[in-house]
């Protein structure tokens, strides 16, 4: 167990069998399951009773038949069995697949809006369509509609936790209405805050300064909760060297993470060693992630181990683009602390299970391709598991954004981020093993119930959150605007 896992553990005492019950039998009253449709009043006590939990949490576990108790918005207690608190709203976990909420560890929310419009884009054509005749014209409103929107799919999805690489944040009013979309929709969010572009003949220092002053505001306001405060940056594989560094540099003053794309094949300004360099100024540190990263030299990705660096993979945008073979594999191996995103949703959607499928599949091809190559068979075992890949998405994904004491597992005192995963539909029976069952046969309709911060998102397969038919009709008939305002 790393240090940090240490620090955020500190209630396990609650998990032994022979502690949990004597513990809660003061507070023990029979209950029955409610009715399906029922939500938790404010501080009502939840129970899932009888699932198979797959924890997350190396001190706890999978339980075949476990019990889940949550209040005030934390895990209370994991054990095989626990006591309903008097007045509890009771789960029924039979049949059913418990595990954390998953991460989206790198995601342009806001691009939520142009959904299926890059099906066909090359990354120039991406970049063409979407960056400029899209995401620029995109107002406060349309930021903040389409942030919610895509806060609800992901929630739909089983993402309890998104990293918001918000491009679109041009001025303060919209980053403004992006926290406003996030906070709407109910999920547990970073909002990456940028470094607008400088119009030509635009006073640089003037722009810069009152963005830096929003962001020290906003920071104040959200050190803590359930949306939080980066930054983002082009970086230096898009500009010129000297004026990256710069940026990074001034940004570095906030305290804050900083997210920058690099090594990527495709990427123009591309440069060799760059984790390197970025180590010589002083760049290269825990509030540091790197987004794709797919050629970096090898022993770079040991030296951004060393020094703390967060790395994010978004495997399908990666091999369909160009930018390279997912480094997620490579990183994890050298000790960097991975997660996994989606991207841009106007190529790619379906939360993080279709994405930890296609990096599970190109890495064994890859293992597979090469023992051939050599003359050999390939692995009896292959050495990528289920389990490893679930963890990226969970505890794995909860290190990659500084978050693993809040979410991640389902480890008493970590705030209650969970998923219910019905394990008896049709396409998730029978039920031989938990762990691949969810990986690679449950998709977005299996998973029943959400959990964000103890608070019921999705229940019954349908999202809870007040309005959202209404702010999906609402997106449907903004994007089609901004399509025809387009051509």
């Amino acid at each position: 167990m790393n240090k940090t896992e240490a620090q955020g553990l500190g209630r396990r005492g609650l998990l032994a069998a022979g502690t949990v019950a004597p513990l809660l039998a003061g507070l023990a009253r029979p209950a029955a399951a409610q009715a399906p449709s029922a939500l938790p009043a404010a501080g009502q006590p939840i129970l899932i009773r009888g699932a198979f939990i797959l924890s997350m949490d190396p001190a706890i576990g999978d339980l075949p038949q476990g019990d889940i108790l949550v209040q005030d918005g934390v895990i209370r207690a994991v054990a095989a069995s626990i006591p309903a608190p008097e007045g509890a709203l009771v789960l029924e976990g039979a049949g059913r697949i418990v595990l954390p909420g998953m991460v989206n560890g790198h995601i342009h929310l806001a691009q939520t809006m142009q959904r299926g419009l890059s099906t066909e884009h090359s990354f120039g054509g991406y970049f063409q369509t979407i960056v400029l005749r899209h995401s620029n014209r995109m107002t406060p409103a349309d930021v903040q509609l389409a942030d919610q929107a895509g806060g609800l799919e992901q929630i739909a999805a089983g993402v309890t936790t998104v990293m918001d690489w918000s491009r679109e944040t041009m001025s303060p009013d919209h980053a403004d209405a992006a926290l406003a979309g996030l906070d709407a929709a109910g999920i547990r969010a970073v909002l990456a805050y940028t470094a607008p572009p400088i119009p030509q003949g635009g006073d640089a220092a003037a722009i810069n300064g009152r963005m830096i002053a929003h962001a020290r505001s906003l920071l104040a306001a959200r050190a803590e909760g359930l949306v939080r405060i980066w930054t983002c940056l082009q970086g230096p594989d898009f500009t010129p060297l000297a004026p990256a560094l710069a940026d990074m540099k001034r940004l570095a003053e906030l305290g804050v993470p900083i997210a920058i794309h690099t090594g990527a094949g495709i990427y123009p300004n591309r440069k060799t060693r760059l984790l390197a360099q970025l180590d010589a100024e002083g760049l290269l540190n825990e509030r540091l992630q790197i987004v794709h990263a797919n050629t970096h030299e090898a022993d770079e990705y040991k030296l951004a181990a060393d020094r703390g660096v967060m790395l994010c993979s978004t495997p399908e945008v990666e091999m369909r683009m160009g930018h390279g073979h997912p480094s997620m594999f490579q990183a994890a191996a050298a000790g960097m602390k991975v997660s996994v995103g989606t991207d841009i949703p106007s190529m790619v959607g379906g939360g993080i299970l279709p994405q930890l499928r296609v990096a599970m599949a190109a890495e064994l091809h890859r293992i597979n391709a090469a023992a051939l190559a050599a003359g050999q068979g390939v692995p009896a075992t292959p050495p990528v598991t289920a389990r490893q890949m679930l963890e990226f998405a969970t505890i794995g994904g909860a290190r990659g954004l500084g978050l693993d004491r809040v979410t991640g597992s389902l480890t008493p005192g970590k705030r209650a981020d969970i998923l219910v995963v019905r394990a008896d539909q049709p396409l998730t029976t029978p039920r031989s093993d938990p762990a691949g069952l969810v990986l690679l046969q449950a998709g977005a309709g299996e998973i029943e119930t959400v959990l964000v911060d103890g608070r019921i998102r999705k229940r019954d397969g349908r999202l809870t959150v007040p309005g959202s038919d209404a702010v999906f009709a609402r997106l449907q008939a903004r994007a089609e605007e901004m399509a025809a305002a387009a051509r």
